[in-house]
């Protein structure tokens, strides 16, 4: 079974647990999660919409995509449908979705006043509830599969920011230079802004929708030496976020969830204190400053953690 129809087959047996009929997504994490398209169209802020509408009994799924390209065999052509913001033909496109009319619970993901009237028209009979909680339940630990994508996304991120340590010029310069890497090494999409700041490089990328990171100094230490080293160390089931507390070196840390982008959970020393580390999530590692910084994408396992993103980049 392809990744996307793995995620989806998780997304549906939670949502179906919590009693879900209809699930409209707006958050384009959940959304690749569950379609596993690549969508055109849909970069920058906008408000909540139903750019995704889940039948979780049939696992029919509607979806915003202005073509094909690059939407998976699985999701009918005429399942797709083109940008909209006109508030009639959003309600046409939602009151056509087989189970929806019937539908006793609808999963949202997001809300806005404006969609709270538009559900409660074409799903009369239902009751509207949040469910973002059950799918970044779902999404809290990744399968093997997720983990390999992961790790190879790491090592775009680690082209980068070798690049970027062995560009002489100013930081702008380093900075061209790691996202040129980063593109021919097979992404063009940072999952959050570059920094190359004097001696820190640090970059994100996504590859496939998953998130790989990496950051050093031109200083890099040895792995164990590195200001984060004890904190990765600490990172093993049960773990709870005062034990990371405990392991975190003085000065700025911080320890989040990595997958498709920025995850709960969120650790520092203000933050996630009641928090519990499980074998099988990925988490984005780093801690120090301009003197020494480094961050690292780390597997918890049962035993020792294991680091995805390449030693030495």
């Amino acid at each position: 079974m392809s990744l996307h129809l793995q995620r989806r087959t998780r997304a549906v047996e939670a949502l179906a647990a919590a009693g879900i009929d209809m699930l409209v997504a707006g958050r384009q994490d959940h959304i690749n999660y569950i379609t596993g398209a690549h969508q055109l169209w849909t970069a920058g802020t906008r408000p909540f919409g139903p750019v995704c509408t889940l039948n979780v009994a049939t696992g029919e799924i509607f979806l915003l995509s202005t073509w094909d390209e690059g939407v998976p065999d699985d999701i009918d052509i005429d399942h797709l449908h083109g940008i909209t913001w006109n508030g009639a033909i959003i309600y046409q496109r939602l009151a056509a979705n087989p189970g929806m009319a019937t539908a006793q619970r609808v999963g949202v993901d997001a809300w806005s006043p404006g969609m709270a009237g538009l559900l409660s028209a074409v799903a009369p009979n239902a009751d509207v509830v949040p469910v973002d909680d059950v799918l970044l339940q779902v999404r809290r630990t990744k399968m093997p599969s997720e983990v390999d994508a992961i790790r190879a996304a790491c090592a775009v991120a680690a082209e980068a920011v070798a690049a970027a340590l062995a560009h002489s010029g100013t930081d702008a310069q380093r900075l061209a230079a790691g996202v040129e890497a980063m593109a021919l090494a097979g992404s063009s999409t940072p999952a959050a802004e570059p920094r190359v700041e004097g001696n820190i490089v640090d970059f994100s990328c996504l590859r496939s929708h998953y998130e790989g990171g990496l950051g050093r100094t031109a200083s890099a230490a040895s792995p164990a030496a590195r200001p984060h080293a004890a904190l990765i160390t600490a990172c093993v089931p049960g773990a709870t976020g005062q034990d990371l507390r405990r392991a975190a070196p003085d000065g700025e840390w911080l320890v989040r969830g990595s997958g498709m982008g920025f995850e709960p959970p969120v650790i520092n020393a203000r933050y996630g204190a009641s928090e519990v580390l499980e074998e099988h999530m990925v988490l984005s590692v780093s801690a120090g400053t301009g003197e020494e910084y480094a961050r690292d994408t780390v597997l918890v396992t049962e035993s020792t953690p294991e680091i995805l993103s390449p030693e030495e980049p």
